[in-house]
């Protein structure tokens, strides 16, 4: 996307240096505006350099007097796919094509005041500098603004080819392809843990996106630049890399949220939340067929499914069906059978929803639907209440739960001591068990109303509510106050 900062800089106007149409919001009101090109399939700006100094106002750099910059991906009459840029000049409201003269160009770049004392107002880049790629990978759907080097002021572009995956910066001369299985490439996402906006004028060695096709594949692409871990080197793009991470639903976006988690949404089934792993994982489920050869990279996935998140549509086709059978039983005459329609008024629909892999089946009622996690059977509870051993602690270590006239507290157990008294239980999942504990300032043989965590100055208590009195639990010791 394009520097917000940066395009309100380059409207500035020649009168009081005061943005025009900005005041409103980031771009102002919307203008239209004319392109030569037919079809066009994707557009994106290209990124600035955002922390340049030097020449410019303010200490901005050369790219705060560039017009923001807008990459197209069009397609001629003959089929084929160019890229080409046009400025937008957000003081004129409108578009600076490609083959624009740039009059101002060297006055800016040598730094040339006008009459008035004042800088250009912003101008296209060099000729030189104008991005434009021609005929490039046929089926291409999709632009990914690079950030820029240390060298330029304008960063390059990455194109989702059908068969291959181009990146492509004209100022630098620089064209890296990398070939793919033919698939279509429908959505992308920036890997980034601590900063959603890291590029590499924070001396980031690689850069990693997450891509989505249209077999639901998750890839990870990771583009190597020329930065040594000291920070040293120009940070050009040198070598394109890909990995295929796994299988899931035909994604639409996908948006990585930190930590190894990635959100796959889907117009063409369930939308997912997915861990990507460290290490490969066999896939479940897969076939025994010893004789056969198979490929690794199709029996291990780097990535778990967290939670799926149904949807129904797209819905091709759906029927209509009663809940219950007919209580006349087997074919009966129509009075009867419009006073069974009459008592079973409640009908099901069944639905022929998702496209292509993720095609299903669905069955829908009317009502409120409950999804069971755990069950515990636990007769005549009146209240349950979760603490933490401390006030700062994340995690809760007890359950108090209040009875007619009794209060049972259970705590978790460390994952040994449940170990040592489940020896028998391979499955056990990671983390501790519940176990019934006893707090000896906690009063058991009442009705607790109310429990929780209290940090009183430097006091760490808990606190415990019955019907005559409140008591105040030492954290540490657990013993009454």
């Amino acid at each position: 996307g394009y520097d917000v900062g940066s395009a309100r800089a380059s409207s500035s106007s020649s009168r009081g240096g005061k943005p025009r149409g900005l005041s409103t919001g980031p771009f102002g009101d919307a203008f239209h505006a004319r392109v030569e090109e037919r079809t066009l399939l994707s557009m994106t700006f290209l990124r600035p350099k955002s922390n340049a100094g030097g020449r410019g106002n303010s200490g901005g750099g050369v790219s705060s007097f560039y017009h923001p910059q807008l990459v197209v991906l069009h397609q001629d009459a003959r089929g084929f796919q160019h890229v080409i840029t046009h400025g937008v000049d957000l003081a004129k409201k409108g578009l600076v094509l490609h083959g624009s003269p740039n009059d101002s160009a060297v006055a800016t770049m040598m730094g040339v005041k006008s009459d008035e004392g004042k800088m250009p107002s912003s101008t296209m880049p060099p000729a030189n500098e104008r991005l434009k790629k021609s005929r490039i990978d046929g089926g291409s759907a999709a632009l990914i603004a690079i950030p820029p080097s240390k060298t330029s002021a304008l960063g390059g572009v990455l194109i989702l080819g059908q068969r291959q995956i181009t990146y492509h910066h004209t100022g630098e001369g620089i064209t890296r392809t990398l070939p793919i299985g033919s698939s279509l490439l429908y959505s992308y996402c920036l890997v980034a843990d601590k900063d959603a906006d890291r590029n590499i004028n924070n001396n980031a060695p690689v850069l990693k996106y997450i891509l989505g096709d249209s077999t639901g594949r998750i890839h990870l692409l990771t583009i190597l630049l020329n930065v040594t871990p000291e920070g040293k080197g120009d940070g050009c793009v040198t070598t394109l890399l890909m990995e295929t991470l796994g299988t899931a639903s035909s994604a639409s976006a996908v948006v990585y949220l930190g930590k190894g988690c990635l959100f796959v949404g889907s117009q063409f089934g369930d939308s997912q939340l997915l861990k990507i792993l460290d290490a490969p994982v066999p896939l479940s489920g897969g076939g025994d067929d010893e004789g056969e050869e198979k490929n690794p990279l199709e029996e291990t996935t780097y990535l778990r499914l967290l939670d799926e998140y149904t949807n129904l549509g797209p819905i091709v086709d759906f029927d209509l069906r009663p809940c219950s059978d007919a209580t006349s039983g087997g074919h009966g005459n129509a009075k009867n059978d419009s006073k069974s329609r009459d008592q079973h008024r409640q009908s099901l629909v069944v639905t022929c929803s998702g496209v292509g892999k993720d095609g299903t089946v669905r069955l829908v009622r009317n009502g409120v639907g409950m999804r069971e996690h755990a069950e515990v059977e636990m007769p005549g509870i009146k209240g349950m209440w979760s603490l933490r051993r401390t006030f700062a602690d994340e995690d809760d270590s007890f359950l108090v739960q209040s009875f007619v006239r009794e209060t049972r507290i259970l705590g978790v157990q460390s994952g040994g001591e449940a170990e040592m008294e489940e020896e028998d239980d391979e499955d056990q999942e990671e983390g501790g068990a519940l176990a019934e504990v006893t707090i000896p300032g906690f009063c058991s043989s009442k009705s607790t109303l109310f429990a929780g965590n209290l940090l009183v100055g430097s006091s760490d208590l808990l606190l415990q509510v019955v019907e005559d009195s409140v008591r105040l639990v030492n954290s540490e010791t657990l013993e009454l106050v």
